[in-house]
């Protein structure tokens, strides 16, 4: 950029002292073609003779005149030249200081963008973490405690105890569940061994057996081509609004589409996740989610868009694009 700026300056310089070059050339040209013609044509007599003739009025002191004018007119035209030299250097102070102040801007959007990509990565770290944390305690200890309840329903013949173990139990069934839920939360499926396209399917499934809603899914990608990070936001995504879906939208549809396609210079992924629910107010509601703030952090990190609006008739449209280059 600064490469590009000094050569336009260059440039400007060089179109700024050609065109004085050239007016200096004709300002010459034009004084030797009137020495010439006035030569000629003995104008300076002739001059004399013509104001003879109006002696009454004075008018062979109009040259005079002439010559103060002139004069004025070089004065008037330094001072303007001396005004427009200073609003230049003012204007160039200006854009020198708009320059470094964009340069900075440039360099605190870039340290933003690596800051939300180090948290989005700190994120998944704890959440791999925590899952695993899950699986190995509160997993095992589950299915112990599980195994242990079930041995003791078939030996024990209390019967004031059997209930109180059957009761253990259903809740040990509930947390069993729940702790699966939240693993399916934490940690989505490995995108390497099954892609984008399979992580995808195999959330919108767990999300249709607990939601009971109708999903219409249209994937059109290329999963080797697509970088890891892009794939992890584009699913971290459609998870917050299949969440916001389930909670709050009221909704019977969802529609799903997932797909690339390439602009000048780049590839890109984009999500477009609506439904046929309430909607939403797109002043208030649509920035009081932290999930939905921080997936537009994420995408805004990785240059992209994070766009939601109303959809009609009625409903909400969740779009994200995000630019990638291509795995070969």
């Amino acid at each position: 950029m600064e490469g590009l700026q000094q050569l336009k300056h260059h440039t400007d310089n060089n179109q700024r002292k050609h065109s004085i070059k050239r007016d200096v050339v004709w300002i010459t040209i034009s004084s030797l073609i009137t020495y010439l013609v006035a030569s000629y044509l003995d104008l300076a007599e002739r001059y004399i003779d013509w104001t003879a003739l109006g002696e009454f009025y004075q008018l062979d002191e109009i040259i005079f005149v002439l010559l103060v004018f002139c004069a004025g007119l070089i004065w008037f035209s330094t001072r303007r030249i001396s005004e427009l030299s200073l609003s230049l250097k003012h204007n160039l102070a200006m854009q020198a200081e708009l320059s470094q102040n964009n340069k900075k801007i440039r360099q605190l959007l870039n340290d933003k963008q690596s800051l939300v990509q180090r948290i989005a990565l700190v994120r998944e770290s704890e959440r791999d973490h925590l899952a695993s944390e899950l699986h190995d305690i509160f997993g095992q200890h589950l299915a112990a405690m599980d195994a242990n309840l079930t041995v003791a329903l078939n030996q024990t013949d209390d019967p004031t105890l059997q209930p109180i173990l059957e009761s253990v139990m259903d809740s040990t069934t509930v947390l069993r569940s729940i702790t699966r839920n939240k693993l399916r939360h934490l940690k989505p499926p490995s995108l390497d061994s099954i892609g984008l396209k399979g992580a995808v399917r195999e959330l919108v499934s767990e999300w249709k057996q607990a939601f009971q809603g109708r999903e219409h899914l249209s994937l059109e990608i290329q999963d080797h081509e697509i970088p890891k990070a892009v794939a992890l936001s584009i699913y971290r995504g459609l998870q917050e609004g299949l969440t916001n879906i389930s909670r709050h939208a009221n909704a019977d549809q969802v529609f799903i589409y997932l797909h690339q396609f390439r602009e000048p210079g780049n590839a890109c992924i984009q999500l477009k996740l609506e439904d046929d629910g309430q909607g939403f107010n797109s002043n208030i509601e649509a920035q009081q989610g932290l999930g939905l703030i921080s997936i537009r952090e994420r995408c805004e990190a990785l240059d992209g868009e994070f766009y939601i609006a109303s959809r009609q008739p009625q409903g909400t449209c969740l779009t994200i694009t995000i630019p990638y280059d291509p795995i070969i």
